[in-house]
């Protein structure tokens, strides 16, 4: 075992003054970073070596967001599209049936996978902020191209960095660059955290859409950006945000899908989707969701989406069922049948499953050679199709549908020129949850948030972690479990 232990620290205003939390937490076998870094203005004081830290900002962004020890898992179980018996991540914790409230304690040892990730997004929020200071300053990166270059891509990781801190908590700090006063921060809420991350893709793509520069493949691993592409990425990126930060479906009815339309229809044309080169760049999500034999699986939920004749659940009896058959193509492609499980049946047969995710090659080792969707071009194209449906669009959402992955990967039937607005709904929400299967955090679990999916007592956002609340002489709360089950914190909903 590894015991990683942090100090809660205040760091310089040249950092971007933020306050870090400290944790306390024991793992085996799962990746963590120590985030105690020095000051800013200690190491990184030439031109080039902020050129570079700022180049690290998506690496940086990524590794948190694929890390093993954060609440990626078992959001994923908990929005039943994947199953897991065991503790790891919290990846059983927060799928128990019935739910639980999430443990918010200092001495719980997964209540870790929040204030690691609470930590580690400020860390990354930290550099870019200290970035755009010395931009403020007047730091000089060589050229007018690489200038550019450097202020757009530290906004737009600013931007993704506090955008998912709105997602996934239920407040936040907003520190910036401009944050003057580091002991007189407060929390805001997660819409107006959102706000503000919106806000900073906004800048980055003003300044792309006036500027011409390249991001180089090795920031971006494997793929160049110019500042046209940028922007597309920042435009999707700002439709998740607005899409995803609706947490029950009352606030999701509410969503401009106007300006999601004319945002997704700008926005990405290629998908985001790093190179993992088994060196530097890795994913821990993917190795302990998909490639590590025996620890999770698919959850039945999704094979009975493609055989209506399979159970959703697993057999209270623990007897496994037959193999499913669908005439979506995709069963046999994208999913492979084990006739036996591996899982604590002392936690309940609901978590077993007869199903592995193989869509993707990625090996079994704890890192892997594969590229990485993060943000496929297919998601963007179902937030567009979703838009002109929901505005009554629907010869347009069904030409989407119908050019996509449900024709061409699941060799389905095309939707019907006469297929209502119910159905073409369906078949959205459908393909997001067999096609966006392990790309983007939380997007399932974001997905049944906003359709009111989530179980009875499935917290609809995770609470300010325990340490953090401590420091800051705030009383603990947390969210979950079915006598709090809200609507608004905590589901009160189903599948």
């Amino acid at each position: 075992m590894t015991k990683i232990k942090n100090i809660t620290f205040l760091m310089s205003l040249a950092l971007g003054i933020l306050l870090i939390s400290f944790f306390s937490s024991c793992h085996k076998e799962l990746d963590v970073e120590n985030n105690n870094n020095p000051n800013f203005d200690d190491v990184f004081l030439e031109a080039n070596d902020v050129y570079n830290i700022a180049g690290d900002g998506f690496f940086r962004w990524w590794k948190v967001q694929t890390t093993s020890v954060s609440p990626r898992m078992a959001m994923w179980t908990a929005a039943d599209q994947g199953t897991c018996s065991w503790a790891n991540s919290g990846m059983w914790h927060l799928s128990q049936e019935p739910r639980t409230p999430f443990n918010n304690d200092i001495s719980y040892t997964y209540a870790s996978i929040t204030s690691n990730y609470y930590s580690r997004m400020y860390g990354v929020l930290a550099d870019m902020n200290a970035v755009q200071k010395k931009i403020k300053e007047g730091m000089d990166f060589g050229s007018k191209k690489k200038n550019k270059l450097v202020d757009a891509y530290t906004r737009f990781i600013q931007g993704i960095s506090l955008g998912y801190l709105g997602l996934v908590f239920d407040q936040a700090m907003i520190v910036t660059e401009n944050t003057e006063e580091p002991l007189t921060l407060r929390l805001q809420p997660y819409d107006v955290v959102l706000d503000t991350a919106i806000s900073r893709l906004e800048s980055a793509i003003e300044i792309c859409d006036h500027s011409h520069f390249k991001v180089p493949d090795t920031w971006i691993n494997g793929d160049e950006y110019d500042e046209d592409e940028l922007a597309e990425l920042a435009r999707s990126f700002i439709v998740r945000f607005k899409v995803y930060g609706a947490r029950n479906a009352e606030q999701n009815d509410q969503t401009d899908w106007q300006n999601m339309l004319d945002l997704a229809n700008e926005g990405i044309q290629k998908s985001l989707s790093p190179f993992m080169d088994n060196t530097k760049w890795f994913c821990y999500y993917r190795h302990y969701t998909t490639s590590r034999a025996g620890w999770a699986r698919i959850d039945c939920r999704i094979i009975n989406l493609m055989d209506p004749n399979y159970p959703s659940r697993f057999p209270s009896d623990g007897v496994n069922p037959p193999a499913a058959s669908s005439n979506d193509a995709r069963l046999n492609s994208d999913f492979n049948f084990a006739s036996s499980n591996n899982m604590k049946p002392e936690r309940g047969y609901v978590h077993y499953s007869n199903y592995e995710f193989s869509r993707y090659s990625y090996t079994t080792s704890a890192t892997g050679v594969d590229n990485i969707d993060d943000f496929p071009l297919t998601e963007n194209d179902l937030f567009r199709a979703e838009a002109h449906a929901r505005l009554n669009q629907l010869t347009e959402a069904i030409n989407i549908i119908n050019a996509g992955t449900r024709v061409t990967r699941g060799q389905l039937a095309p939707l019907p020129a006469n297929a209502s607005k119910e159905d073409i709904l369906e078949a959205i929400f459908y393909e997001r949850d067999i096609e966006l299967i392990q790309t983007g955090f939380g997007t399932a679990f974001f997905d049944m948030r906003r359709r009111d999916y989530l179980q009875k007592g499935t917290p609809l956002h995770f609470p300010i972690p325990a340490r953090e609340l401590q420091v800051l002489q705030l009383p603990g709360y947390t969210f979950g479990g079915v006598d709090l089950a809200d609507g608004v914190n905590t589901s009160n909903g189903g599948w």
